[in-house]
């Protein structure tokens, strides 16, 4: 990923600016991504465009999610088969990575946000529900990352340490709202021995962004390190960029996967095949017992 945003310090070992090394470091996520990401983004879409009053609830930034999500597992896909056309490090600089460095970590933020005002101040969070409100936050973290895409593609040597800033406040938050909210946890109820259902949700929701933060967007931030402070062996490619091209990339999967199964969606959906499997066979079996 940093590779792609300072154009300094790659473009100088490569005459005619080729990106060859970056083509078949960029394979194994173009492959298994889109395959795994777009059927499961597909279902988390169906789902929650099935709820009503989505808007008024914290899904509609996971639905935003599921969105950024699909669009990045069918860019990808283009931009690299455009980098194999024109194979020169500026058509590497894909729009698609400004979805996964500025949209994702920003939703996830949301989440965390949304999460720690309904546990920690309740009463202010009943009366920030209007959808307008959540409705006008999605807007304007999409502009945010209109911009962030539109950066990827300039020469600039600051872009990286814009969205470098971003993810280290993202990251800080998340992790603010983690701590406070396992600090509530750990605030008996009145009966001393029960949590609060809402707030055991929204503990299971915090803690899944932290981590997806940490596994996906971490190693991109290292390998930046490296390349900025590190030994001349991590410039302009190695094996260390393929590992955070693909651990940036597969938040498109496991983002959605973690959603259907906090919400238990991937076991109802099993249930219900079998159940209309054994509906179908009871069906069959007493034609097939009568004949």
């Amino acid at each position: 990923m940093v590779n792609l945003n300072n154009t300094t310090t790659i473009n100088e070992p490569f005459s005619g600016h080729s990106a060859g090394p970056l083509i078949w470091y960029l394979l194994p996520t173009v492959v298994t991504v889109p395959a795994l990401g777009l059927p499961a983004n597909a279902l988390v879409i169906r789902l929650l465009l099935r709820k009503p009053g989505i808007c008024s609830t914290s899904e509609i930034f996971t639905l935003n999610l599921a969105v950024f999500d699909t669009l990045f597992c069918i860019m990808v896909i283009v931009e690299y088969i455009r980098l194999l056309w024109v194979n020169t490090q500026e058509a590497g600089n894909f729009l698609a990575w400004g979805l996964n460095q500025a949209g994702g970590p920003m939703l996830l933020c949301m989440l965390s946000l949304d999460c720690y005002m309904a546990v920690c101040h309740p009463l202010v969070f009943l009366r920030l529900k209007d959808p307008k409100l959540r409705l006008s936050l999605c807007i304007t973290q999409s502009l945010i990352t209109v911009g962030s895409c539109i950066l990827v593609k300039l020469k600039s040597p600051f872009k990286w340490k814009v969205i470098l800033v971003l993810l280290s406040c993202v990251i800080v938050i998340i992790s603010t709202c983690s701590f406070l909210i396992l600090k509530s946890l750990h605030q008996a109820g009145p009966s001393k021995k029960e949590v609060h259902p809402v707030k055991k949700r929204a503990f299971k929701i915090v803690l899944t962004a932290f981590v997806l933060i940490n596994i996906h967007y971490i190693p991109p931030v290292i390998e930046y390190l490296l390349r900025e402070f590190g030994p001349e062996s991590f410039k302009p490619y190695s094996a260390l960029t393929c590992v955070s091209y693909i651990a940036l990339s597969m938040s498109s999967f496991l983002q959605p996967l973690s959603y259907l199964i906090r919400t238990k969606q991937l076991p109802t959906m099993s249930c219900h095949c079998c159940s209309a499997a054994e509906a179908t066979s009871g069906a069959i079996n007493p034609a097939v017992q009568r004949s």
